[in-house]
């Protein structure tokens, strides 16, 4: 009776795991849901077979002056390519991928939502 409640139990777990994948985070530039995108440019081509992303906000994270956060690259002097490579795929995984879901800490009232324990950049 004991190893049918662990395999319950497993499976339920499995379960609740299965349903955190294949989301998009409620945010201002993700799709509702994650689907191809065959033009997903550069490093966020990664995820043009399932992605959150559109074709052009993955243009935008690669621009050194992109509309997605206002920000530009080279805010201090002109970033090392290496750094941008970097910073460019940690946007890519934010903005495209569709398995953030474990990290996913919907914000009340804003319907946006942050990722919990994970440091960017």
């Amino acid at each position: 009776m004991a190893s049918l409640w662990a395999v319950l139990v497993l499976l339920a777990l499995a379960s609740a795991q299965e349903s955190l994948l294949n989301i998009c985070m409620d945010a201002q530039h993700h799709k509702s849901e994650p689907g191809p995108e065959g033009l997903l440019y550069g490093q966020c081509a990664l995820w043009k077979d399932n992605a959150c992303c559109t074709a052009n906000t993955s243009m935008e994270a690669h621009r050194d002056q992109s509309y997605l956060y206002g920000f530009n690259w080279d805010h201090c002097g002109a970033m090392a390519q290496r750094c941008k490579r970097h910073f460019i795929q940690d946007t890519c995984l934010y903005e495209c991928s569709p398995n953030l879901g474990p990290w996913i800490d919907q914000v009340r009232g804003g319907g946006f939502g942050r990722l919990w324990g994970v440091g960017f950049g």
